[in-house]
């Protein structure tokens, strides 16, 4: 199997988890609100469940292999992703254009590293 199918498996089975601890959140809401309980402590609980299903979610997404329209080429020809610093055919350093590198902040709900400008977070969805 591929990586590009193991990759697939593994968001589904996040979302599914993801959507049971959804489902599990709204059940223990309402029946809190049904005592008129205070259901505070539910929110966090699950909230930091899902914060992390979130996380693991977006790493999973992000190992994908890196599209042609992703990738830079060598003076040599051959394909270079951004994360490369040498040439693997040629071992020339790779020459990295200043426009690449953006200003970053960390999104205050889930301290995701997301861009500057960005005006919400890619993880967790909250207005930045």
């Amino acid at each position: 199997m591929n990586n590009t199918m193991e990759d697939k498996r593994t968001v589904q089975d996040l979302t599914a988890a993801k959507t049971k601890v959804l489902t599990e959140l709204g059940q223990e809401v309402y029946l809190a609100y049904r005592r008129g309980e205070k259901f505070a402590s539910v929110l966090d609980e699950k909230g930091e469940v899902l914060k992390d299903l979130d996380k693991k979610i977006h790493a999973a997404i992000g190992q994908k292999e890196p599209e042609a329209g992703d990738m830079m080429e060598c003076t040599c020809g051959a394909l270079l992703t951004e994360d490369d610093l040498f040439c693997q055919q040629c071992g020339k350093k790779v020459d990295v254009p200043d426009t690449e590198y953006q200003k970053t902040t960390l999104c205050y709900r889930c301290d995701h590293e997301v861009p500057a400008a960005a005006n919400y977070c890619n993880v967790c969805g909250v207005r930045m």
